[in-house]
């Protein structure tokens, strides 16, 4: 209940927030600084936020993060002075941390190494599937509010008023995954430390692949709602539905993972995920038309989500089991720290250069981090063996 609470609410408010700022006067450069902020409050967050959830036990540490985090998001919705901004941006980072620095190590303790590229695939597939509805309301509530308020009061309900009535029920929705949090038993301790004392020669290059991989879907990833409403001109009510729609046939897509890595292995079945990502994104460049964009931002989404399972399984299979944490925490460090820096690139170069040249440079750049990962994750001396 706590996690379909959290994804449903940060779902609806990652959606419907950068169409908010669109609507008063903030532009790509400014929504990229803002992406930048948030993942650098990951990347500040992640090392600090595992050391408090040993020291004061993972049910609280959650629960506060869960309501500083609300509390910031509604801070986010009514304060637009920037400084401001980029401040609640870089706070809502730092919590954020709180919830998906467990998650890997928690699946990885409960699930025995054969299950756990399908353990991974099913939380991914929630995830996205919540995500669904989040994408839903977000498009949709913001109409239905203004239907109402011109209905039942006689009011006129204006489009940004609209929007923030919904980020405000997008904040209550993330500050109630709380409270089953809070009913949570504490349950025993793990016996990893978190900490890495000496850093495996496979997780270097493992989070070296990953930050290539982590830059080039950050370059897009804040700006897809900004590239359909403003680029396209598809209206926030079209551009929900069809967001919702996406992430199911996504969350469908990851179902499927677990059964691609069985034929090919773990490196071959994430690479050509990427791959086909790599493509999606270069198409989606040259392409014309709100149809086309559609179709190739599925295939986008659904082969960027595939490699989740994939990633996550090889990291939790190759690391001693006392050192999960702490590279599951290096992980999301480097995951920020890449993001971090490719959207506030990205994001000056949409307002300088339009949305295509970077699409492309986008596309070469996922590429190249196939071809990374496939050089430094590859078993080192031995043909890959099938998961």
């Amino acid at each position: 209940m706590a996690a379909l609470l959290f994804n449903f609410g940060v779902s609806v408010f990652f959606f419907l927030y950068n169409l908010l700022m669109l609507d008063l006067g903030f532009r790509e450069r400014s929504l990229g600084a803002l992406a930048s902020a948030l993942a650098l409050g990951s990347m500040a967050g992640t090392i600090p936020m595992g050391m408090i959830a040993r020291r004061f036990g993972l049910k609280k540490v959650l629960t506060i993060c869960l309501l500083l985090l609300a509390a910031a998001f509604g801070a986010r919705v009514f304060l637009f002075w920037y400084p401001a901004q980029l401040a609640f941006a870089f706070f809502d980072g730092v919590m954020l941390c709180g919830w998906v620095v467990s998650i890997a190590p928690a699946v990885a303790n409960a699930v025995e190494e054969q299950k756990r590229p399908f353990a991974f695939s099913v939380l991914f597939a929630v995830a996205v599937a919540t995500g669904s509805l989040g994408g839903f309301v977000g498009g949709n509530m913001p109409g239905w509010c203004q239907s109402l308020g011109a209905r039942l009061a006689g009011v006129a309900v204006s489009a940004v008023d609209a929007k923030k009535i919904t980020l405000v029920v997008a904040c209550v929705l993330t500050a109630l995954a709380a409270w089953p949090v809070r009913r949570l038993s504490s349950g025993a301790r793990s016996q990893s430390t978190g900490r890495i004392q000496r850093p495996s020669p496979f997780l270097l290059r493992f989070l070296l692949a990953t930050a290539c991989w982590a830059a080039a879907l950050g370059a897009f990833n804040p700006f897809t709602n900004v590239f359909f409403a403003r680029y396209l001109g598809v209206p926030t009510a079209h551009l929900g539905n069809f967001f919702s729609i996406a992430q199911l046939l996504q969350a469908g897509a990851v179902l499927l993972m677990p059964f691609v890595l069985r034929r090919t292995g773990l490196i071959s079945g994430i690479m050509a995920a990427q791959l086909t990502a790599a493509a999606a994104i270069g198409l989606l460049a040259v392409g014309h038309g709100v149809l086309h964009a559609e179709v190739l931002y599925c295939a986008f989404m659904a082969a960027q989500h595939m490699c989740d399972p994939g990633l996550q399984s090889l990291l939790m299979d190759r690391i001693a089991a006392e050192e999960r944490s702490g590279a599951a925490a290096l992980y999301f460090l480097v995951i920020s720290i890449a993001q971090a820096v490719s959207a506030a690139i990205a994001g000056a170069g949409y307002a300088r250069f339009g949305y295509p040249p970077v699409l492309i440079g986008i596309a070469v750049a996922t590429v190249v981090a196939a071809a990374v990962f496939r050089i430094l994750c590859a078993p080192q001396g031995t043909v890959e063996q099938n998961q």
